[in-house]
């Protein structure tokens, strides 16, 4: 399996010198098919340079701009779909009246891809092409459900040709916030900006090489590699490269984030923040003193195209179950069964939650913490070995995440009837009816009964339905007289003669 700079280095080759499938085999020494599936697996986008164009084509001259237009538009969808030298030809020919040759087109199309997939193709550092972007984080407080105050971090998309921005919050910085918030930012535009610019964050920069080269996450490569931008990151040490996203953060904090906001979900704050970004772009712009939102007009034609499938933002985890049954992530623990004690488990992490698998089953699915020696679990996964532990059930960490009327159940019971409680409470959860915990005894109170085995019929009343089978449907209606033919039984009465005359 190739690593994920040897990929990036087939699908630069393939889209931005376009070579053919045989001359990158060639080139990298890889074979045909390993290069046919990851140049066809999705697309780079290519640098929006601005037009140069050559001389000495006396015949081809007045359908240049044409073909520059198309090529500038083939940048923003896959290559498969782009136009080749012939396609070009011939609609110059049928919808054009061209006469020209079309050795003369190959010419200049060669000559015009060359200049735009240049890196040097006249861009100055701070020049802002149309539709392009830039990146930055910015620390922000906020107050959770409990009141509490924590620490948020909000991304920022900015463009600078308009100065519009997009602002999505999460609770830290790592990988997966980014990719998911830049992933938010890209479906509500409905696009993808060609270029974007970052700071050296360790979420995208492994190593920082002399000059412009980087050596990227693999996480990072796929999602650029998925949504077909391009990334640029400044010089250590010089924010001024992307200063006006470093503005568009503070002004964000300044006015989305005042008064203090108080957080219970990050979907629907960002929601929210995403209808604040686009009543902001009702204003001047502040130096072209027109309205944002209409500058915003010229970016969004320039963006790339959607990929046909979004992109799932996890990452994949092997951890080792502890004897406690505790999975350790980063600096916290999830609970799962003890019965995985010392197996290995994969974790699918999100940024605000984590999936675990065991043998392709799911085993434990728990919101995401941030904080510090968490621990985080669920009393459902401890019921069963509670049965063979009922003394114990008091003293658990988890005992007070059970429902409240169990809570009070089973500090009353002890001995053998704790033990039938418990056995009750592991069936009903075994059911995947945690919801009935609590109707079966309000059903049984109603009913003066408190006994386990009352609890249990009182249950099964509420989740087993009763089987009440269907009456039977015959395809005809019986016969009303129905006369049959004893004679076949004479022999077994000794013949004729044992039969009485009428």
């Amino acid at each position: 399996m190739l690593r994920m700079a040897q990929i990036n280095h087939i699908k630069d080759l393939y889209e931005n010198e376009d070579l053919s499938l045989r001359e990158i085999s060639r080139k990298t020494g890889h074979s045909f098919k390993t290069v046919q599936k990851y140049a066809y697996q999705s697309d780079w986008s290519e640098d929006n340079l601005p037009n140069s164009e050559p001389q000495g084509y006396p015949v081809l001259g007045d359908f240049i701009p044409m073909i520059d237009e198309w090529l500038e538009d083939d940048r923003k969808i896959p290559r498969k779909q782009r136009h080749t030298v012939w396609r070009i030809f011939c609609r110059l020919r049928d919808e054009h009246s061209f006469s020209g040759s079309y050795s003369s087109v190959k010419r200049y199309v060669r000559k015009r891809r060359f200049v735009m997939n240049s890196p040097n193709g006249g861009y100055l550092p701070l020049e802002h092409a149309l539709g392009s972007g830039q990146v930055d984080f910015g620390e922000h407080i906020y107050y959770d459900g409990a009141g509490q105050q924590q620490n948020g971090y909000a991304l920022t998309i900015s463009f600078p040709n308009s100065n519009k921005g997009y602002t999505q919050t999460y609770p830290s910085q790592n990988q997966e916030c980014l990719l998911e918030g830049m992933k938010r930012v890209f479906e509500h535009i409905g696009g993808v900006p060609p270029r974007l610019r970052f700071d050296n964050m360790s979420t995208a920069v492994v190593q920082v090489l002399r000059g412009t080269e980087r050596v990227l996450t693999d996480g990072f490569i796929r999602f650029m590699l998925h949504y077909r931008f391009q990334a640029e990151f400044c010089n250590p040490a010089s924010g001024n490269e992307k200063g006006n996203v470093e503005n568009k953060v503070g002004y964000s904090r300044r006015n989305a984030f005042v008064p203090v906001p108080t957080i219970i979900s990050f979907k629907d704050f960002n929601e929210s923040l995403l209808e604040w970004c686009e009543k902001d772009a009702k204003r001047l712009h502040y130096k072209k003193k027109e309205l944002i939102q209409k500058l915003w007009k010229d970016d969004e034609v320039n963006l790339l195209s959607l990929p046909e499938y979004p992109f799932p933002v996890f990452r994949y985890a092997s951890l080792t179950v502890s004897k406690n049954g505790f999975a350790t992530i980063e600096t916290n623990k999830y609970g799962l069964s003890p019965a995985l004690s010392g197996e290995t488990v994969q974790a699918k992490i999100f940024f605000d939650h984590v999936e675990f698998f065991y043998d392709h089953r799911p085993v434990g699915n728990y919101p995401r913490s941030y904080k510090k020696g968490d621990e985080v679990y669920d009393w459902t996964q401890y019921v069963s070995v509670l049965c063979k532990k009922p003394g114990a059930t008091l003293h658990t960490r988890f005992f007070r995440q059970m429902p409240q009327q169990w809570q009070s159940l089973l500090e009353q019971a002890s001995g053998k009837e704790r033990k039938n409680a418990l056995q009750l409470l592991s069936e009903i959860v075994s059911d995947g009816n945690v919801s009935l915990c609590d109707d079966a005894l309000e059903l049984a109170g109603e009913n003066g009964r408190t006994d386990v085995d009352s609890l249990r019929q009182c249950y099964y009343m509420i989740a087993k339905k009763e089987y009440r089978p269907n009456p039977m449907k015959f395809s005809a209606s019986p016969a009303l007289n129905y006369n049959p033919n004893l004679s076949a039984y004479d022999g077994l009465m000794g013949g004729d003669a044992n039969v009485r005359a009428d």
